[in-house]
Parts: structure tokens; C-alpha cells; sequence
């Protein structure tokens, strides 16, 4: 069997293991983006919270209600510091399999890059072997006798 014959299994396994970390890679950056949506909702809450907390409080509230607010705000604060925390794992995340993606990319283009070398000396061997076909006919002559 040729080399370049004997080379595409090792070829699709590169491009299998290539595909599957592409796609870890694009679904760890969608789960990134869903956590960094989930933590800027927070923060909106928040916001608005603080804001409906400072205007009640203008108006007067019962400190059982300031409890409560402080209460609340308190724990979307924790909220939000343990939401920050989830999105600066998934961007490591990301990063740890955008890298392992491109590891396995650059192999894959470097087992393409060997297979179509040797496909080129696969073709450049036929060649020579059958032109030397040829030239030994024509040394042999029109009736194949020298």
C-alpha cells in the first residue's frame, strides 16, 4: 500500500479529534456567554433594587422594611460575586479549549500538509514508473523484440 494510502486513518482521526474539540470549544464559548448574560442580570436587578430601596426610603419605611431591603440586596450581592466567580471559570473554560482546539487544528494541517506530500511522491513514483514502462517499450521496439 502507498504511503499516502496508509496515512488517511491517521488523517481522520486528526480531523475527528479536531471537529470534537471545535465543538467543546464553541459550546464552552455559548455556556460563557450565558453566564456573562446571567451576571449582568444580576447586576440590572440589583440596580433597580438599590433604586426602588432609595426611593422608599425617601418616602419612609419601618426599619422591619429596611431589614428586609438590606436583607435582599445583601444576598443579590452575593449572588452576584458568586455569579462572577462561575463567569471567570467558564472563561478560563473557554480559553483552556479554544487552545485545545487550535493544538488540534495546527495537527490536523500539518497531517495534511504530510498527506498531500506524499500523495505527490505517490504520483511522481506512478509517473516515473510509467514512463520507464514506456521507454523500456520503445527500446524493445514495434514488435517487443531488441
Amino acid at each position: 500500500m502507498v504511503p499516502s494510502k496508509r496515512f488517511k486513518p491517521v488523517q481522520r482521526v486528526a480531523e475527528s479529534r479536531e471537529q470534537k474539540a471545535a465543538r467543546s470549544f464553541g459550546q464552552s464559548q455559548r455556556l460563557m456567554h450565558d453566564q456573562e448574560a446571567r451576571l449582568e442580570e444580576l447586576r440590572q436587578y440589583h440596580k433597580e433594587y438599590l433604586q426602588r430601596f432609595k426611593e422608599t426610603s425617601q418616602m419612609g419605611m419601618s426599619v422591619a422594611q429596611l431589614h428586609e431591603y438590606r436583607a435582599f440586596l445583601a444576598k443579590l450581592e452575593k449572588a452576584i460575586e458568586a455569579q462572577e466567580k462561575i463567569v471567570l471559570a467558564s472563561q478560563k473554560n473557554r480559553i483552556s479549549q479554544m487552545e485545545n482546539w487550535q493544538q488540534k487544528h495546527m495537527r490536523s494541517q500539518v497531517l495534511d500538509k504530510v498527506a498531500t506530500r506524499y500523495a505527490s511522491e505517490d504520483r511522481k513514483a506512478m509517473e516515473s514508473r510509467e514512463q520507464k514502462e514506456m521507454d523500456d517499450r520503445n527500446q524493445r521496439g514495434p514488435d517487443g523484440k531488441d
